[in-house]
């Protein structure tokens, strides 16, 4: 850079304007105008490049070429003042910084070096991959092959073009217009080899072989992508959902080895027979399956659980369940993973208060948040496998017991049942004996209307309301 870049570089870190600059690159009219310039830039060195050296408008190419490029310095070095990482900024924008070398008057006087300029034109498929969010969501997901594959093919066909009239257009009488340029370049890339006429000079041979290679390159991109596209609008078509006609139905927001168990329970307690479950998670493809006959108990819907849009798709109003399991995918923390289960928690309850709403948190300091969204249960994880490693340590054989009990594929297993008339006002201990007497079960707990639970009590009147927690091989009616 040169010295009067330095000093700007100088006051401006000295005054700390560096988030004035960040805010003002983000800009969307800025970044507009920037992807405007270039395209001049790019026009205006293909005219330069294509008009003969003593021609009089060669001076205004060179001078707005001039202008453009210090536009270009300015924007540079703003970007690097605000970028934390240098090591980034230049991998990021190293094309860019090669495309101003032209400026320095050590490479004023090697005019092939001015092919250089054309590299911004892969810096458009950057901008355009910033605002792919506005795009149909088939192309977000390729948004960026396809920008590469577009901004390869206008790289070789300008390149070419005019890197072979700055080789040629002396010395080969068939290539000495722009035009004939073009047309060696499109010819050349499509057909694999150099036509209409092989280039004489060593630096026509080299953009002939260059176009050339890039004929195979540009090929087996755009094969691949426009397969991967057709693969995938196939797929979706046969992902077609009415999400409106589900009704009753559990909800699963994130996905991780829990969730695969939590299927399997619900399908061997033949709970919800013939509703799929839907699983709200954001991932490129659906995961793979321990057991594969539970894929088809799943309904995927692939997107962020946090989001309002995505519950109500889902049909979070007309659930019966909806369970959120802890999410650290893309290497979030305990406390983001955590952050992310309240909020999904508390936007599920608020959308509908009747659904069964069961959380899973890393921390139970933040299980406040959920009691006073009124969101029915949650769990830690941790630290209720650290509970069961104490018992297992403390009370040898135990782990036997729980595996059995918390889990329908085998055994006996918890149920809630719900108290009849004829049992209010009865004790705990007649109701216990009628159960083991006529239905082989242990009646262990009473769960009252307020959330609260009676765990073997010594005495206690049933009242209304009242269900009952009892452990048995199958579920039983009072």
């Amino acid at each position: 850079m040169t010295n009067s870049n330095s000093s700007l570089l100088f006051l401006l870190k000295k005054h700390n304007f560096q988030p004035y600059i960040q805010r003002f690159l983000q800009l969307p009219i800025v970044n507009i105008t920037i992807g405007i310039i270039i395209i001049l830039s790019v026009i205006l060195t293909i005219v330069e490049l294509s008009i003969p050296e003593k021609s009089p408008y060669l001076l205004i190419c060179n001078t707005f070429s001039k202008i453009f490029t210090i536009l270009f310095v300015i924007e540079l070095s703003f970007r690097f003042i605000v970028a934390p990482n240098k090591k980034v900024y230049f991998k990021e924008y190293w094309l860019d910084i090669l495309a101003i070398l032209p400026l320095l008057r050590v490479f004023r006087s090697i005019r092939a070096l001015r092919l250089l300029r054309l590299l911004r034109i892969l810096r458009l498929s950057r901008f355009f991959n910033r605002y792919a969010s506005t795009f149909p969501y088939i192309l977000q997901r390729g948004i960026k092959e396809y920008l590469i594959v577009v901004g390869l093919l206008l790289l070789t066909i300008m390149f070419g073009s005019v890197a072979i009239l700055v080789f040629e257009g002396s010395s080969n009488p068939n290539l000495t217009s722009l035009e004939e340029g073009f047309w060696f370049s499109v010819y050349s890339l499509f057909a694999g080899e150099p036509i209409p006429a092989s280039p004489s000079s060593l630096g026509g041979k080299i953009v002939g072989v260059f176009v050339m290679f890039m004929n195979v390159t540009i090929f087996a991109m755009f094969t691949g992508t426009v397969s991967a596209f057709m693969v995938d609008k196939i797929r979706r078509e046969d992902d077609i959902v009415d999400w409106e006609s589900f009704n009753n139905h559990t909800i699963i927001c994130g996905w991780n080895r829990k969730a695969e168990i939590i299927v399997r329970e619900y399908k061997a307690a033949g709970k919800n027979e013939g509703i799929p479950i839907i699983v709200i998670a954001e991932f490129d493809d659906e995961p793979n399956f321990i057991a594969p006959d539970l894929k088809s108990r799943i309904q995927f819907l692939k997107d962020d659980f946090t989001k309002v849009t995505a519950l109500e798709k889902a049909g979070i109003s007309r659930a019966e369940t909806c369970i959120i399991l802890c999410d650290k995918t893309h290497s979030r923390s305990d406390q983001d993973a955590d952050a992310r289960t309240i909020l999904a928690a508390l936007t599920a309850e608020k959308l509908n208060p009747n659904v069964y709403t069961c959380a899973e948190l890393l921390n139970r300091e933040y299980g406040s948040h959920l009691d006073m969204g009124h969101v029915n249960d949650y769990i830690v994880s941790q630290e209720q496998s650290g509970f069961l490693l104490a018992q297992a340590a403390l009370n040898r054989g135990l782990m036997g017991v729980f595996s059995e009990l918390l889990t329908y594929e085998r055994g006996n297993q918890f149920y809630r049942i719900t108290i009849t008339a004829e049992w209010v006002g009865k004790t705990f201990l007649d109701l216990f004996i009628h159960i083991k007497q006529t239905h082989n079960a242990i009646l262990i707990a009473v769960s009252q209307p307020q959330g609260k639970f009676k765990i073997n009590p010594d005495r206690y009147i049933f009242q209304e309301k009242d269900n009952l927690i009892v452990i048995s091989t199958r579920e039983i009616k009072l």
